[in-house]
């Protein structure tokens, strides 16, 4: 993107890889970078997105408290947003480079919006779908806020269990799709282009794929699982969930009492209990960041205690906090101590890390150039920028890796856009011998299984000095490295 950028190359623009986040978020953040892509500052194009991502959350923060303080006193509504400080997961998703806080908080500032507009469906209203068209054009994910939007537009049907103004509240509907279609188009305006379109199309299906395999892994993540694993961990304890989900059904079921007062409240429980349905029955996973907006918004349903429960509400919501608080705290240190990575055996020290890349480099150092192209596996310590070269030098493996990587032919047979000058040759090949293919417990766990035999068969070809174009160059304690023949 940023060749792109400075280039004007409007095909390198929307070269961003991954489709079911928006090209907002990753222009936002290159913007941000680019002076530092100019000065070859890699740390501070790590560190920037990050300051990004963590501003996201603070406003999304802000506005939790903004939409409590309309229902409910000042200091209830300080703790009602105090409770999304106690969920580790707040903090896990504010260290690293990922879309849901952006996505976030701009769900959080629709409901801010439907919160000023009290159902009368005007200005606010459609400010309130625009910032949704948003965080949808963000991250695909924000289409499973959309039960709000239609129990909204569909309210008064609801409670009063008849179609006055349906046919209005059907033209409110179709107005409100097309602004959530224009937006997500303008702020992803490569789709107009058939390529683009093709491209998008095909991320969506891999990422529904991968949501049934769990991201390819051959294993079944049961129910109990995600609750552990994603909510019990990172949000909220199991038992003030199971409280939670509860009042969220009571609040659903409310809205058929015509006496009830109109609020969000019973909104952002469908929403809630949509969603974790969805979670738990159709996704195979159990990543938590999937369920960071739900256990954002969450914490509004407290309101509904606070009121019912006027002369008990601090006692309530410092109960709340409390337990957070003490039944998270190994999950705070493991979060803060951790970052964003996802596994604390599996981090190497930073002794072993500069080790690695002092090897690598002892091994390279006499025979690169300035050019060179190296095809590595992902995530290694590798600091290239000693032997003189850049990120640009540097593409990953992602997946098993294959001829499309390495050998124009089949790059340009397997590219959408067929342009032979986006295709780098690679000097050096470098697989990790800790990757997936020389790990047999892992490999049987793989859905994509011929990929991987397919993959093995390119190492062996490597190994052979075999017609692929590459052989044996040396071997360490880390990796295996081809380079190409001569």
């Amino acid at each position: 993107m940023y060749d792109g950028l400075i280039s004007l190359d409007i095909r390198g623009l929307f070269s961003f890889g991954f489709y079911s986040y928006g090209f907002g978020f990753f222009f936002l953040n290159l913007l941000a970078v680019t002076p530092f892509f100019a000065t070859n500052n890699i740390e501070m194009i790590i560190y920037i997105p990050r300051i990004i991502t963590s501003l996201f959350a603070l406003g999304s923060l802000w506005l939790i408290y903004k939409i409590a303080l309309k229902y409910i006193d000042r200091f209830s509504s300080i703790l009602i947003a105090f409770i999304v400080l106690t969920m580790p997961g707040f903090y896990r998703n504010a260290l690293w480079f990922h879309p849901d806080w952006m996505m976030t908080f701009f769900i959080v500032l629709s409901v801010y919006l439907f919160t000023k507009d009290e159902f009368s469906y005007k200005k606010y209203f459609w400010w309130a779908v625009c910032s949704l068209g948003i965080a949808l054009s963000v991250k695909l994910q924000a289409v499973t806020f959309l039960p709000f939007l239609f129990l909204y537009i569909y309210y008064d049907n609801f409670q009063n269990k008849n179609f006055d103004k349906f046919y209005l509240n059907i033209k409110l509907s179709f107005k409100s799709f097309l602004i959530l279609l224009v937006t997500f188009v303008i702020a992803n305006p490569y789709l107009i282009h058939p390529a683009g379109l093709k491209v998008f199309i095909g991320s969506f299906l891999a990422n529904m794929e991968s949501n049934a395999t769990n991201h390819g892994l051959d294993v079944k993540v049961a129910m109990i699982d995600k609750l552990y694993n994603a909510i019990d961990f990172y949000y909220l304890n199991s038992i003030l969930f199971i409280i939670v989900f509860c009042v969220a059904l009571y609040l659903i079921f409310s809205i058929l009492k015509k006496a009830n007062q109109k609020t969000v409240l019973p909104l952002i429980s469908l929403y809630f209990v949509v969603n974790i349905a969805y979670l738990f029955l159709m996704v195979n996973k159990d990543w938590q960041h999937y369920y960071l907006t739900i256990f954002t918004v969450t914490p509004l349903l407290f309101i509904f205690l606070v009121k019912r429960y006027e002369k008990f509400k601090y006692f309530m919501l410092g109960g709340v906090i409390l337990i957070q608080v003490v039944t998270h705290m190994p999950e705070y240190k493991y979060v803060l101590t951790n970052g964003y990575h996802l596994n604390l055996d599996k981090q190497k020290s930073i002794e072993l890390q500069n080790k690695i890349s002092d090897t690598l480099i002892s091994d390279l150092k006499s025979h690169i150039v300035k050019d060179t192209n190296i095809l590595i596996s992902p995530f290694q310590p590798f600091d290239f920028r000693k032997i003189g070269l850049t990120f640009k030098n540097i593409p990953v493996i992602n997946g098993p890796i294959s001829k499309s990587m390495f050998d124009l032919e089949s790059y340009i047979e397997s590219s959408s856009v067929k342009d032979p000058s986006r295709f780098q040759e690679k000097e050096f090949i470098i697989i990790s011998k800790s990757d997936i293919y020389f790990n047999e417990v892992e490999l049987a766990k793989r859905v994509n299984k011929q990929g991987y035999k397919e993959a093995f068969k390119i190492i062996e070809n490597f190994n052979a000095a075999g017609d692929l174009g590459y052989q044996k160059f040396k071997e360490n304690e880390y990796f295996y490295i081809w380079r190409k023949k001569k």
